[in-house]
């Protein structure tokens, strides 16, 4: 293209004043602006200011702006979104109020923020838990973990967080304090930050992998709505619906309930809370079968003293039995002396009844047997008669 001098040429720091100035009559006193947090830093830098980018991505696209946030601006924003539970954090949705310029020294657009909508935020983060949700239900994952049975001694304890953290401290304790011989192993994981999803997962799954352990507990203390959002995610939520053992959790404060507590085997409002419910599982198992060992015990006795009183009333009836059975045995004797007694001849001779005999000694029983002159011998209840048999008359009804 060649210069026809009509169009006019600027210096670099005209061009970007120019650009400025055709930013703020277009944007006024500002605009609202919403994206995603990116390359936020860890703290604000030397000069107190802080800076990052906001994302939007659509449809594989990616739409990048500066952003920028002054040192008397940082610490009303913070405040602002503090009073709302909320940090700001990479991969935060937020909305801010701002007005934009070309910094002359770099060429680079930057939007300096002046204001934030906790609610907009507040709103996305609930948006995108029920979608987690949501999606959880529909193929089963939701309930996958309460349905995996829960040991009656669960004694070997996996845990998942950070081993530097409070709430690592305070589940150890509890543990140790219970005076049950518990076995620990202890997965270190970041809890919050952008390598957090990463490495809870990965704490699952290589302590789910073990053989040696009865329960996991997915702990973390408390924290601001930005630092407990990623257990909202669906990453750590489909790990735990995957586990085979049961997952307890503990997460943040009595307030919070996150999508990992929701799908775990069961939630507890801190990580004391969750080290105490097994705890209190052990002790409670433990004194069950005390009570059961106290009622067979108990069983055991009732059923020795009956059998030992049934011992001595079999004791005393042998010893009485003897006696008992030489007075029936003389009973009887004396019955069959009295029977024989009444059948003894000399008892019916003494009523008049007498026995004959012919000379050979037998029982003359029939009269016709007798011949006039047979000797003949009668016996009576005091002695014997001899004579002579003279006649006999035989009855013909005998």
């Amino acid at each position: 293209m060649t210069d026809d001098g009509a169009a006019r040429t600027y210096s670099i720091a005209e061009f970007v004043s120019l650009l400025n100035d055709a930013i703020a009559s277009a944007v006024g006193r500002g605009v609202w602006v919403q994206g995603e947090v990116v390359k936020l830093p860890t703290a604000p830098g030397a000069t107190g200011h802080v800076y990052f980018e906001l994302v939007d991505r659509e449809e594989g696209r990616q739409a990048t702006l500066s952003v920028a946030i002054w040192k008397g601006v940082w610490g009303r924003i913070t405040r602002t979104l503090g009073d709302s539970g909320l940090e700001l954090c990479n991969g935060l949705k937020v909305r801010m109020f701002g007005t934009a310029d070309v910094w002359a020294a770099s060429g680079r657009l930057s939007f300096k923020v002046s204001d934030v909508d906790p609610r907009f935020t507040l709103g996305d983060l609930v948006v995108q838990r029920d979608a987690t949700v949501a999606a959880l239900k529909l193929d089963g994952r939701y309930e996958a973990n309460r349905r995996v049975p829960m040991p009656e001694l669960p004694l070997r304890i996996g845990v998942v967080t950070s081993a530097t953290s409070d709430a690592w401290a305070d589940v150890r304790k509890t543990l140790l304090d219970s005076g049950i011989g518990f076995r620990v192993l202890v997965q270190d994981a970041r809890v919050q930050g952008d390598d957090a999803a990463r490495t809870v997962v990965a704490g699952l799954r290589a302590l789910d992998a073990r053989d040696d352990l009865d329960v996991l507990l997915l702990v973390r203390g408390g924290g601001s709505k930005a630092d407990l959002m990623v257990f909202d995610g669906i990453e750590i939520a489909s790990a735990i619906a995957a586990c085979r053992h049961p997952v307890l959790t503990g997460i943040g404060h009595e307030r919070d309930v996150s999508v990992a507590d929701e799908v775990a085997h069961a939630m507890h409002k801190t990580p004391t809370a969750a080290a105490v419910a097994v705890v209190e599982r052990v002790r409670d198992r433990v004194r069950r079968t005390e009570e059961t060992w106290e009622r067979v015990a108990a069983r055991a006795v009732a059923l020795l003293d009956e059998r030992m009183r049934r011992l001595s009333l079999l004791e005393q009836t042998v010893l009485r039995r003897p006696r008992e059975v030489v007075r029936l045995e003389e009973r009887r004797l004396a019955a069959l002396a009295d029977r024989l007694r009444l059948l003894d001849p000399v008892h019916v001779m003494r009523r008049g009844w007498s026995i004959t005999r012919d000379a050979a000694g037998r029982v003359v029983r029939d009269a016709s047997a007798l011949r006039p002159g047979d000797a003949i011998v009668t016996t009576v209840a005091n002695g014997d008669v001899a004579s002579t048999v003279t006649g006999s008359t035989a009855r013909s009804d005998a």
